[in-house]
């Protein structure tokens, strides 16, 4: 579900004020806490028989390692059973605004050609493809429903001219970026197509967006899965650093979003 996404902070997001600086610090915190998810969870998923290693024990899973890996389980058996058409079909539905499990399938479906049970470049071919035709979906219903759907937000007329200059110049950033988070990635198409960027410019980052996004965690998740004792051990070595780095930036988000000054612009939209 994408309820969770409240027009206030989405629209804080938009901001060409704040934008930016915004977009750099959620895909920093995601970038991080997925790396070290991702490492402890793949060692996991590793196949039998292998020797326990240290980063396998329970004292170093967390909660949120933890739900990782049961959301990787739950998500095994449509692998199994539809294969490469449910990570694809997943991501397209995702792309037209519609909650659906497309970034775990693409985890999963990477972690089982791992194991050699699929073929990487297909799964990422199909799983490209899925994410370009959902978005390009999405950018037709936003640009036929229109300014309807800014008014479902509550966006004002001097919101939507903020929105307007913001899609021109920056829209490009933001498509390459929005698909590293939850919520911003389902309604990337949606948005762009109400802001009606031109259809070619807005096609030109969908593919650098679906390509990058694709890649990073189909192509990383492989490797991962390939050589996860040595990238495990790696970050369990270091893992104070990096959640020290993580806090960090979460810090940051937090400040910045909560300041008097963002406070009084958001209550003046």
């Amino acid at each position: 579900m994408i309820s969770w996404v409240r027009p206030r902070y989405f629209k804080m997001l938009l901001d060409p004020s704040r934008s930016s600086v915004a977009i750099v610090l959620i895909f920093r915190v995601a970038l991080l806490g997925a790396l070290s998810l991702a490492t402890q969870s793949a060692v996991s998923a590793s196949p039998a028989g292998d020797e326990p290693s240290p980063v396998e024990s329970k004292e170093h899973q967390s909660a949120a390692v933890r739900h990782f890996r049961r959301s990787i389980a739950r998500m095994q058996p449509l692998i199994k059973r539809y294969g490469y058409w449910a990570a694809a079909g997943a991501t397209l539905v995702e792309g037209m605004g519609i909650p659906a499990p497309g970034q775990t399938l693409l985890i999963a479906g990477a972690f089982e050609a791992a194991r050699g049970r699929m073929n990487i470049a297909l799964l990422l071919l199909l799983v490209t493809g899925g994410a370009l035709v959902g978005n390009s979906l999405g950018y037709v219903i936003g640009r036929w429903a229109g300014r309807a759907a800014l008014h479902k937000l509550k966006v004002n007329p001097q919101r939507q001219q903020y929105l307007d200059d913001l899609f021109k110049r920056r829209g490009g950033p933001i498509i390459l970026l929005a698909r590293f988070v939850d919520g911003l990635r389902q309604l990337n198409g949606i948005i762009s197509g109400v802001m009606k960027m031109p259809w070619w410019t807005f096609t030109a980052y969908n593919v650098g967006g679906a390509l990058l996004w694709t890649f990073a965690w189909g192509l990383g998740t492989y490797y991962l899965g390939r050589d996860i004792r040595f990238i495990a051990a790696f970050f369990h070595r270091h893992r104070a650093f990096f959640f020290a780095l993580s806090v960090t930036a979460l810090l940051a988000l937090l400040v910045y979003f909560f300041s008097p000054k963002n406070r009084a612009l958001n209550e003046d939209a």
